[in-house]
């Protein structure tokens, strides 16, 4: 998600600098015409935004709360959080960053890196108004749309929603294949014929554009199962009541666990 950002920021014109732990990453981001620091606390002093987009929750705290980039971001920057993490996270980093004057925005995208080099990301931004409205111009770089939502944390609230869905609709999108097949009916065609029904999803669509439940899962599932282990976790330390989406969750759970 990262890479075609970047590419996204430097063709709007943006100055970006980057921290990369990898040689050959550290290198063609320089060839591209990025900074490349040395040190992950280099990204901080005199930058107007710090985008981080990793890969898990605890990574986020990693690098900036556990290695103080948060704390080494100066006076009037602003924090934001794309990676889909924990909504305590949010509050453990603005809670460090107290009296400081740098803004926290959490803003979780849905899509996937085809998305971001379009320009196409839906973003949910949450975090106070002024620190949102900041960085609106840095996102339209990447995102289409933006969605306002709410206080500090509730864009990953918003993201995690998004997930449990996607998940649920995957597996009833491999469920109405499978039965298709019994039905004597081809799965792919039965899910373009529905694209415009009121049974269509999300998930239906990608499985006619791959052709099958399989294939579907194959390419999607390591994905679908860290997004709904993330979000089934979350729910649970916010002490939400799942209902329905814990049966459907964990048929789609047990389907990619291998994936």
């Amino acid at each position: 998600m990262g890479r075609p950002l970047v590419n996204r920021l430097l063709a709007a014109g943006h100055q970006v600098a980057a921290y990369a732990r990898r040689t050959e990453v550290r290198d063609e981001l320089a060839a591209a015409g990025v900074e490349v620091v040395d040190d992950l606390l280099a990204l901080a002093p005199g930058r107007d935004v710090l985008l981080v987009y990793v890969y898990r929750d605890d990574q986020v705290r990693e690098v900036l709360l556990d290695a103080g980039l948060a704390e080494a971001m100066s006076p009037g920057s602003t924090i934001v959080v794309h990676t889909t993490s924990n909504p305590r996270t949010m509050d453990a980093i603005a809670e460090r960053l107290t009296g400081r004057g740098v803004g926290v925005v959490d803003a979780p995208g849905s899509g996937g890196p085809n998305k971001v080099a379009a320009g196409t990301l839906t973003l949910f931004a949450g975090g106070a108004p002024d620190d949102v409205e900041r960085c609106r111009p840095l996102f339209a770089a990447y995102a289409e749309q933006v969605v306002g939502a709410g206080g500090l944390g509730a864009g990953q609230r918003m993201k995690l929603l998004n997930n449990l869905l996607f998940g649920a609709h995957v597996e009833l999108a491999v469920e109405a294949a499978r039965l298709a097949s019994e039905l004597g009916l081809d799965p792919a065609a039965m899910a373009q014929a529905l694209h415009t029904c009121s049974g269509a999803s999300y998930g239906l669509d990608l499985l006619g554009l791959m052709g099958s439940g399989e294939v579907l899962v194959q390419a999607a599932g390591r994905f679908v199962h860290k997004d709904v282990l993330v979000a089934r976790a979350v729910a649970d330390d916010l002490g939400a009541d799942l209902g329905t989406f814990t049966p459907v969750t964990d048929a789609v759970l047990n389907r990619t666990a291998t994936a």
